[in-house]
């Protein structure tokens, strides 16, 4: 009876010890999931917009933000990405229209998110997400003249 009680008890313990591993190995992936999701979006959106002069950075309202210059039916306007409320925000625009970051929409929550221009055609990227963060440097074919930190 004793031998029994022993493993009854070993075997809850186990489970626990398995129960716990097992939540925080999901965390942890979806905590990456999160970070490499926004970096990826980020990236796709600049390799869509690698034309001469059509990516800047920005900073307006003390907010850091990607601009992206598109061209419609000969209308013109922007994609701004930003970090704003604890997130990624994108707002699409008419190219004349003030930017307002509470306009914009949310695309994912995150903790911070930073644009570095380190050279004429390279990028550094950094989303921040549960106390870490993640960089992506990317290189733009085209020959960017604008948009100075």
């Amino acid at each position: 009876m004793l031998l029994f009680l022993i493993i009854v008890i070993m075997s809850v313990m186990v489970i626990l010890l398995g129960q716990n591993i097992y939540e925080n190995i999901n965390k942890d992936r979806a905590d990456n999931y999160e970070k490499r999701v926004s970096l990826s979006y980020i990236a796709n959106k600049v390799r869509q917009a690698d034309k001469e002069n059509s990516i800047r950075v920005e900073k307006s309202e003390d907010v850091q933000a990607l601009v992206i210059n598109e061209v419609y039916d000969e209308d013109y306007y922007e994609t701004w990405i930003y970090y704003y409320n604890d997130g990624l925000y994108e707002l699409f625009t008419g190219e004349s229209i003030q930017f307002n970051p509470e306009d914009g929409m949310k695309i994912m929550n995150i903790d911070s998110f930073s644009i570095e221009r380190l050279s004429n055609k390279l990028y550094k990227f950094t989303v921040g997400y549960d106390k870490s963060n993640t960089e992506l440097i990317i290189n733009v074919n085209s020959n960017q003249q604008q948009g100075e930190i």
